[in-house]
């Protein structure tokens, strides 16, 4: 049973990335790319601009909710991959037909530590 519900969830997952495809993708970390999008596109820059200079300040868990609602994006996670102090999360969103990605560095989450069982 828990074999079904797990194929069944990624194939739900996978659907709904797949209709989320972006003709472009942007990685904000790599040199000039915030530049090039203020050129091509600066009503995607200014977007582009709130979200990273507010991202920081938002829960992880409310991130990606937070993008898609306040930015019309289609599509949007944060994923945390990094356990620095303070802790990153890889921030992904669509907005029209370019998908970017940025590393945002966590400012209003504190680490805690879980013991195994």
């Amino acid at each position: 049973m828990r074999t079904v519900v797990a194929a069944l969830l990624a194939s739900v997952a996978f659907s709904a990335h797949a209709d989320f495809s972006a003709a472009h993708q942007v990685n904000l970390d790599t040199p000039g790319a915030l530049e090039r999008v203020q050129r091509d596109n600066p009503t995607h820059f200014r977007a582009i601009s709130e979200i990273l200079r507010e991202a920081p300040y938002r829960q992880p868990q409310a991130l990606s909710g937070w993008v898609r609602t306040a930015f019309d994006a289609k599509m949007a996670s944060a994923m945390l991959i990094k356990t620095s102090y303070p802790p990153q999360a890889r921030l992904q969103f669509v907005l029209d037909d370019t998908e970017y990605r940025a590393l945002v560095t966590l400012r209003n989450v504190e680490p805690s530590v879980t013991p195994a069982r």
